[in-house]
């Protein structure tokens, strides 16, 4: 589907079985309700991102959140900031901003009791996409960062150990929790974030060969 002439909205089809699956476990409108506000949190990225002059193109909804991508701005590519440019600069900010919002959007609805569910939802959120394991936001915030002062190679490189010792611990301890409260939606949400990182290191295995010819073709 497209909006406009310049964006594409795609949704994951695998949300239904999630449904699917939640609705078994009788837990199918707090899924909902959390798929709702992680569409609102990627909005947000999408609106910060078009106030920096971004150009998103392809907004996808998947069973735990949804992701925006945005086409790169030439002249901001063009302006170097130490060993990055702009555009890091712009990703970063776009990165900050949603768990930013979902904290703010928590503290506000906390002080009406009934809006509990909300407040624990957003702040949960908030936490959950601040883990420094790429693709969440907290993984994105460090890979910038980490793009600035080392270059985009270095920080590939970085991120990807960063966010395969953190899924590690965090599995974990996940495990124990798990064990402890029977919590079959915390198991559901630890085996997706392995799903989505193991793309992740399939692609970043790829670059790294890639890397490695252009650096054989410099001699």
């Amino acid at each position: 589907m497209r909006m406009g002439h310049s964006m594409q909205i795609k949704i994951d089809i695998k949300i239904l079985i999630f449904i699917l699956i939640f609705f078994i476990l009788k837990e199918e409108d707090l899924y909902l309700i959390f798929l709702i506000y992680a569409i609102i949190h990627e909005l947000i990225h999408m609106i910060t991102g078009i106030v920096l002059g971004m150009n998103p193109y392809i907004f996808n909804i998947m069973p735990f959140g949804a992701s925006i991508s945005f086409k790169e701005d030439a002249n901001s590519y063009n302006k170097k900031i130490i060993k990055g440019n702009m555009n890091n600069i712009k990703r970063l900010l776009i990165a900050i901003t949603a768990p930013l919002a979902n904290i703010i959007l928590g503290i506000l609805f906390s002080f009406n009791f009934k809006y509990i569910l909300i407040t624990y939802i957003n702040i949960i959120l908030a936490l959950f996409n601040l883990l420094p394991i790429y693709p969440l936001d907290g993984g994105r915030i460090i890979k910038e960062i980490l793009t600035i002062l080392h270059g985009r190679r270095k920080a590939l490189e970085y991120i990807n150990i960063i966010s395969n010792i953190t899924l590690t611990i965090i599995t974990i301890i996940s495990i124990f929790f798990c064990y402890m409260s029977k919590s079959i939606l915390l198991l559901i949400s630890i085996i997706y974030l392995i799903y989505i990182r193991r793309k992740e290191n399939q692609i970043y295995r790829i670059r790294k060969r890639v890397y490695m010819i252009l650096e054989k073709s410099e001699y």
